[in-house]
């Protein structure tokens, strides 16, 4: 009787050689070694490897055969489910992650997700034009009228079973709002749809690596921070669509007329522009490309001012078209939207400029002579 229970205690560690590779060891014990202490009998419990596992590998249903003890960095010791659940779970992310855009409202989104996509690219991500296809879905949204919005919740219910067939899979789908929505709502669309896994506002796409790092781990994660002097001047935007003869270039961010039916000034943040020798880089690089048409966008294009360099800090008095007054300010300074045009047109002949959008007070009369 001694030895049949001697026997049994040997026997019990061997079904759980295929889920724990140190159970492996406690199998070759000796029958004369005794466990010390209840604690002892009890198999180990879960380790790191089982969280980030979850629940992507069934348990095998019948007792493996005994393999030899593993060797350093050996997966050896587990079943031939988990080997491959293992080397799956622990790739790298940045190795496979497929991320997918969508754009919702104004040409100066489709900018933005192209700049939001060339940040994401040198951060080792690839992209794919197909959801079903993605580890991370990102929403690029407007929230200039409530039916734009509406527009993104019943997507986000689509969404969700695209999500929940994702579930069981090594790298659960991450699904991210952009833009406007995202400034204006903040941190109210993570508590009113769980599904949401990172929020972004427009001045917030060079956290986008951090925050679906975040998101990786489990976590939600926002970032609606507005600045005074984002404008992406140092990246060039990748187009989505290769190929294309027209282009959109952002030649300013945000606006300062806070008129009382415009959300922008709050979801955008402050006038600020980009320098000019960045805006021309841009569309030397869309002429090399092919582009023959190139739209410069803004809230007010019309209000652009370059106060990049020392030396143009005084190098115009703004001047209100005639028959208009305003409330505001006047901002000296700069170079003026009538330099800019002169200096685009400069760099390809046949190339077309187009602008959005303006306002009369502000267009001078000689950007209608240029």
């Amino acid at each position: 009787m001694r030895a049949w229970g001697r026997a049994l205690r040997a026997a019990e560690p061997l079904r759980w050689a295929a889920v724990r590779p140190g159970a492996v060891r406690a199998a070759h014990r000796g029958q004369s070694e005794r466990p010390r202490g209840r604690r002892a009998e009890l198999p180990a419990g879960p380790d790191l490897r089982h969280f980030l596992r979850g629940a992507a590998a069934p348990l095998p249903t019948r007792e493996p055969e005994l393999e030899p003890e593993p060797g350093p960095g050996s997966t050896s010791g587990l079943g031939k489910d988990e080997r491959d659940s293992q080397q799956c779970c622990i790739t790298p992310i940045s190795v496979f992650v497929a991320v997918y855009l969508e754009t919702y409202g104004c040409q100066m989104n489709v900018n933005d997700t192209e700049i939001a996509w060339a940040i994401l690219q040198k951060s080792g991500y690839t992209r794919t034009k197909e959801a079903h296809e993605a580890d991370v879905i990102l929403l690029v949204t407007c929230s200039v009228r409530d039916k734009a919005e509406q527009t993104i919740w019943n997507r986000l219910q689509h969404l969700k079973a695209l999500k929940a067939r994702r579930h069981q899979a090594c790298l659960p789908l991450r699904i991210g709002i952009l833009g406007c929505m995202a400034e204006r709502l903040k941190e109210e669309i993570l508590h009113r749809e769980k599904l949401v896994d990172i929020v972004a506002g427009p001045d917030a796409y060079r956290d986008l690596p951090r925050l679906l790092a975040v998101a990786e781990s489990g976590q939600q994660a926002a970032n609606v921070l507005l600045s005074l002097d984002e404008t992406y001047a140092d990246i060039l935007p990748v187009q989505t669509s290769a190929g294309g003869k027209t282009a959109f270039v952002s030649i300013m961010r945000g606006c300062d007329n806070m008129c009382s039916y415009c959300i922008v000034p709050f979801t955008r943040g402050r006038e600020r522009s980009r320098p000019i020798a960045s805006i021309l880089q841009e569309v030397k690089m869309l002429s090399d490309q092919g582009v023959k048409e190139v739209t410069l966008l803004g809230q007010n294009v019309n209000s652009f001012r370059d106060m990049s360099e020392v030396q143009f800090q005084s190098a115009a008095v703004p001047v209100l078209s005639r028959g208009f007054s305003t409330v505001y300010k006047t901002k000296p300074g700069g170079l003026r939207f009538a330099h800019l045009l002169d200096q685009v047109s400069r760099i390809d002949p046949e190339m077309r400029i187009r602008f959005t959008s303006p306002h009369p007070k502000d267009f001078p009369d000689e950007a209608s002579m240029k």
